[in-house]
């Protein structure tokens, strides 16, 4: 019989499940090898844990591969039909000899029914949560089975659907605590999981056990850093206690208490001297400090774990000014300018998610100067290791909540499933030093106020009353309050954006998302003008790498509107969308592979203005995220970096747009301004020059100016009329060239064209190539007799370009380097270089 302590602690484990547990909890892992089968089928077939349908029915080689032509609308009767997985385990003497024996489930995608030797324990509905029950009683010395029942989704949500007093926005997929992209999206296709998702596992331990600890910070200063460890221990009764709390491995407090039978919380205080601060990239050491702990129950050892912890002060300031209100982070004292991008899941099959995918995303976000990444509610929350890399990084993170674009139900049994849902993951999160904000949904508030949801769905007044106060009670009070009592140092914001792109508060106040660009078919130019505090979504859409079109296609499917391009372009109108701005500012290639080459130049077109803008706008704007940095299937989409990891031309752009000292001109009224934006925290003594060149690398101007950067601004250096700069020459003919140079290091530089590409009067340029071999991989050493924009360099081996899509200017030498850890015969020989001119 299950006693009423074993119940308590069940329920504080659901909470509190992320410590890293030593002496009090054994685990015995039940992943690995599992089978399933159709739900009534006879079938079994093998199955890997964690993992979900699709991907063992693609290593059963039952279905082709998701992702390639369009095999995506074969599939959809995966996510119709309900299935079944069974695994066999043994259980030894001993692990009876534990008073308590749980059965662990990280992740389960999404409805499901957990049978241990045919006596159902779990019944889950939620993929975002971790489940958990008591089974010693259900289990017996030698062979057992754990059977996983995963109803149909696609049915299941409709019959819960079909029982709300009235339809909500967002649609059947609002009924369900499950990854929203998973049912589709205007970059995303329509694949609905179900499986194993995450680790299960055995839990096997006795009556006193450790829960978590939280790691609050009360004081910072050069000198000293004041700090609070709450150890949360589950104590049978009343008894002595001792934690011991280790600093980078050297102890550091010690301190006696006493246990009363239940939940304890012991704060023990402690300090460190002279602390290194944890800063962004690019501003300083993401410095890591180790802190372990162990605790001691009448000097027998109950538990030892560590987490790391960042140490710095961050704030989200919020205040009147004669524009409106601020919106910026203040870190370590320092009003940081963020700059980075949209996160989304980086596949629709997660569990097959590696670390080194991790690992390279973060990376690739890093080297492109990004100090911040949104996680986008209609995803999920990810698992440690994307924390894990952030803070080592130095990368920021904004933390959506899992809700997005749509209403959900405000059921008594909805909003407990969802309290349980943040809790765990505030636990979880709350002590990594990159975290930076908790937001309660994307688009939400925006999408009842401006997108006419009312009148779509046709509610009456009650009915309009009742759905908003369901929004207020999840998004104003649940989510809000659970921040504050189980974290407490995080700001916590409802929805982003505060106010939708349309209306004028947009500009002045809290975060913008500005789609005036794409869904209101405004001009780019536009981005110099509607510019928000913080604008946290924009973006543009370009095709994936070449190289990365033929892993999904073949020959005959490169064609524009071929029913396999259609299937990878998601956005309803997207390749229109993409031609109508594209015949604006270029010439439209005919060619396939050209198109998708313009294509991308024209994504840089548009989002290397807004970024511009944005920083250029310091202090009034203090940052920028477009949309988006990744993709989670191979897809003409928003990205910077595709599917298969291949960065398109807008990374190579925000890389250099996100320096930390950045270039900037602009037509200003009919005059070339050049601005210097800087986010150093120190003055920077330096030299500007300002050419003009005609497309033979003929100087035609050559201004030098001697200056010293301020810190943390944006500051216009040189402006002049265009009629005196250009004189007799024509605009379509030349360009500006700025470079900005302390002492011999080149600091930034800048090509400015005084027309749009499709007006330029460019010549063929003939490009030398000198290829050396190295340890890394290969350098190319690049000179031409004529301006050859947006160079682009391929070949088809692994590796990756330094930079790509560059200007090569006549006169200079520029040196790419090709990073690879497969050298390959004939790399000269397979180097294809084009620039813009022969892609018109």
């Amino acid at each position: 019989m299950t006693t009423h302590r074993s119940i308590v602690i069940i329920c504080l484990l659901f909470l509190f499940p992320f410590i890293a547990f030593t002496q009090d909890i054994q685990t015995l892992d039940l992943g690995g090898k599992w089978k399933f089968r159709k739900a009534g089928g006879n079938e079994w077939k093998d199955a890997i844990v964690p993992g979900c349908v699709h991907l063992d029915l693609l290593r059963n080689k039952s279905i082709p591969d998701p992702f390639y032509r369009d095999n995506e609308s074969s599939l959809q009767w995966i996510g119709e039909i309900g299935w079944e997985y069974l695994k066999t385990f043994t259980i030894s003497d001993t692990v009876l000899q534990h008073i308590h024996v749980d059965l662990d489930c990280k992740g389960l995608d999404t409805y499901a029914n957990v049978f241990i030797n045919d006596s159902l324990v779990i019944v889950a509905d939620n993929m975002f949560r971790e489940w958990a029950a008591p089974i010693k009683k259900y289990i017996h010395t030698g062979e057992n089975t754990i059977r996983i029942q995963f109803p149909a989704i696609v049915p299941e949500n409709s019959s819960r659907y079909s029982q709300l007093p009235y339809k909500l926005p967002g649609d059947e997929k609002v009924i369900c605590r499950k990854a929203a992209y998973h049912f589709g999206w205007d970059w995303g296709p329509v694949f609905i999981t179900s499986g194993i998702w995450k680790p299960i596992q055995l839990r096997v331990y006795d009556d006193n056990i450790m829960l978590g600890v939280h790691y609050l910070q009360n004081f910072l200063s050069d000198s000293l850093a004041r700090l609070t460890g709450r150890y949360m221990i589950f104590s049978v009764t009343e008894d002595t206690a001792s934690v011991k709390i280790f600093v980078n491995g050297e102890e550091n407090t010690v301190k006696s208490t006493l246990l009363r039978k239940g939940v304890n919380i012991i704060p023990v205080n402690f300090t460190i001297k002279n602390p290194k601060r944890w800063w962004t990239n690019g501003m300083g050491d993401p410095y890591l400090y180790n802190i372990s702990h162990d605790i001691y129950i009448k000097n027998q050892k109950l538990n030892s774990g560590s987490t790391r912890i960042g140490l710095r002060t961050l704030m989200l300031v919020e205040q009147p000014d004669s524009a409106g209100h601020s919106f910026y982070f203040l870190l370590n004292g320092v009003p940081v300018f963020m700059k980075g991008a949209n996160y989304i899941p980086p596949d629709n099959f997660l569990p097959r998610v590696t670390d080194s995918t991790y690992q390279a995303l973060i990376k690739s976000a890093k080297d492109a100067n990004m100090n911040m990444l949104r996680v986008w509610g209609g995803g999920t929350y990810e698992k440690d290791l994307f924390y894990d890399l952030c803070d080592e990084n130095g990368i920021l993170v904004w933390q959506d909540f899992m809700f997005a674009c749509a209403m959900y139900p405000s059921s008594k049994t909805f909003l407990q499933n969802v309290t349980t849902e943040v809790i765990q993951n505030i636990v979880r999160l709350r002590n990594h030093p990159c975290l930076a904000l908790w937001c309660g949904n994307n688009e939400i508030d925006e999408g009842w106020k401006n997108w006419g949801w009312q009148k779509q769905y046709n509610y009456s007044t009650e009915d309009s009353a009742a759905i908003w106060h369901g929004y207020d009670t999840l998004f104003h009070k649940i989510l809000r309050n659970c921040v504050l009592k189980f974290d407490g140092q995080h700001p916590y914001i409802s929805t982003s954006p505060r106010n939708g792109w349309g209306r004028t508060e947009s500009l002045r106040e809290g975060d913008m998302h500005y789609w005036g660009v794409w869904w209101g078919k405004e001009t780019f130019d536009v981005y110099k003008r509607k510019i928000g505090r913080f604008v946290s979504e924009y973006g543009f859409q370009g095709f994936p790498d070449m190289k990365s079109i033929r892993l999904f296609t073949l020959p005959e499917d490169r064609i524009l509107f071929s029913p396999v391009m259609k299937a990878h372009q998601k956005h309803p109108i997207g390749y229109e969308t993409i031609e109508e701005y594209m015949v604006r500012d270029f010439h439209k290639p005919e060619n396939f592979e050209s198109y998708g080459y313009v294509s991308q130049l024209l994504q840089v077109e548009g989002i290397g203005i807004a970024m511009e803008a944005h920083r250029r706008a310091k202090p009034y704007c203090m940052g920028t995220l477009f949309w988006q940095l990744n993709d989670c299937w191979p897809v003409v989409s928003w990205s910077c970096r595709d599917y298969y990891g291949q960065p398109k031309a807008l990374y190579y752009e925000a890389r250099k747009d996100y320096q930390n000292v950045m270039i900037s001109v602009v037509n200003e009224k009919g005059a070339a301004s050049v601005y210097v934006v800087s986010d150093s925290i120190s003055e920077i003594p330096s030299q500007l020059s300002v050419k003009v060149l005609d497309f033979n690398g003929k100087i035609l101007s050559d201004s030098l100016i001697n200056l010293t950067i301020p810190l943390n601004s944006s500051t216009r250096f040189f402006e002049m009329p265009l009629n005196k700069l250009l004189g007799e020459n024509n605009q379509d003919r030349v360009f500006l060239h700025a470079e900005l140079t302390a002492g011999k290091k080149l600091l930034a530089d800048r090509n400015f064209y005084f027309v749009t590409p499709k007006f330029l009067k460019l010549e063929k340029p003939v490009i030398t190539a000198s290829v050396t071999q190295n340890a890394e991989g290969y350098s190319v050493k690049l000179t031409t007799d004529k301006l050859a924009r947006n160079v682009y360099l391929s070949v088809p081996g692994q590796g990756q370009f330094s930079d790509n899509y560059f200007d090569l200017i006549p006169g200079m030498t520029k040196t790419v380097y090709f990073q690879t850890t497969k050298h390959f015969h004939g790399f000269k020989q397979q180097l294809k270089i084009t620039s813009l001119f022969e892609n018109e």
